[in-house]
């Protein structure tokens, strides 16, 4: 039996959180693996989400973001646990867990590769720091791995996000605020993110505000939550033709309602909203750059578009709407392509082999 530890932030609204807890349930009633949830936030969007483990969840919650006596804390439940392997997903889980994983002689595989981001700052720098001292570096991108100057080896570490099929008939009706009337009849455009610094909503909102100036059948859809949300709002002055949804738990609902998806990013590793729209069966127009090339396949599955270039990014969305069986039939080749090779089961499969190999190197 190996047991592992996952150390992270939270268990709240987002994409790591999203696909952590994808990664738990896949590894449901593998009986080689014993799985313990270490968790820096009390935040519980996706708690409830996450299936036989629910016993072996422990909050360590920190006073203030660096937070000293953490190390100590931490370091008490590992000597109490005694797992084979720490896991982290992100920078700061992995700053708190370097120290302790040496201190109690626990291999330490660091997920924090998330993006595809290069040299962005002091963050930037210590995240390479704490990756360089790592025991294993697991990217979800080949091109998030080559960010931070990393080629595949048996230390670096590539694992595409996996996605759960099952989940896709589940829906909250009763939770949700009524769909916008628009969306009754015509197209609908959205983009599934959270609002941050690192997601190009001011391109996509510039994009909506051309088509909609070409056509009168279209409704565009912003789903997430987050610190830019208010100054979006600013932007999209051509309300009520642009709707802000919020923070929803029925992405999968909301999504079967779209004809096109989009994310207007910069670099992303691999993202989970464009595997739910090819999931869902819906063509793609998303940003190129980072790990998004490894998701869709340009002119077959979606489109790939210049970052920040709004005209572009209408231009493909105009021409989806236009030729509608080119849009269906690159929705059906999208859904197949993850199904065959982005399935939650070669997501666990390709984690448990990594811990079975890390556990036997020590």
């Amino acid at each position: 039996m190996i047991r592992v530890v996952h150390f992270i932030d939270s268990l709240r609204v987002g994409g790591k959180e999203r696909q952590f807890v994808e990664l738990i349930n896949g590894m449901r009633g593998k009986t080689a693996i014993e799985n313990f949830i270490v968790c820096m936030g009390r935040e519980d969007f996706y708690r409830n989400d996450i299936s036989g483990i629910q016993n072996n969840i422990i909050y360590l919650v920190r006073k203030i973001r660096w937070d000293p006596l953490l190390f100590f804390k931490l370091y008490r439940i590992i000597k109490k646990i005694g797992p084979d392997i720490i896991h982290t997903n992100a920078m700061l889980t992995s700053f708190y867990a370097l120290p302790v994983a040496r201190a109690c002689g626990v291999r330490l595989i660091n997920g924090s590769i998330r993006n595809a981001f290069t040299r962005t700052g002091i963050k930037w720098w210590i995240e390479k720091w704490l990756l360089d001292r790592s025991d294993i570096r697991l990217a979800n991108s080949l091109a998030g791995l080559q960010s931070r100057g990393y080629e595949p080896s048996d230390r670096n570490v590539v694992i595409h996000n996996g996605f759960d099929f099952s989940r896709l008939p589940a829906a909250h009706p009763s939770e949700e605020m009524p769909f916008p009337r628009q969306l009754s009849s015509g197209s609908v455009v959205g983009m599934v993110a959270e609002f941050n610094y690192n997601k190009d909503w001011a391109t996509y909102i510039a994009a909506a505000k051309v088509v909609v100036g070409k056509r009168n059948d279209v409704v565009f859809l912003a789903v997430g939550d987050g610190v830019t949300l208010d100054e979006c709002r600013k932007l999209a002055d051509f309300q009520p033709r642009m709707h802000f949804m919020g923070s929803r738990r029925n992405i999968e609902e909301i999504v079967s309602r779209f004809t096109i998806g989009v994310l207007a990013t910069f670099k992303e590793g691999i993202s989970n909203s464009i595997m739910e729209y090819m999931a869902l069966g819906k063509p793609v127009v998303a940003s190129d750059g980072g790990g998004t090339k490894e998701l869709i396949i340009d002119g077959e599955t979606g489109y790939l578009v210049p970052p920040r270039d709004p005209v572009a990014l209408a231009d493909k969305i105009l021409f989806l709407l236009s030729h509608k069986e080119l849009a269906e039939v690159m929705g059906e080749r999208g859904r197949q392509r993850i199904k065959k090779d982005f399935s939650l089961s070669s997501l666990a499969e390709k984690t448990i082999a990594l811990y079975e190999r890390t556990a036997k190197s020590h």
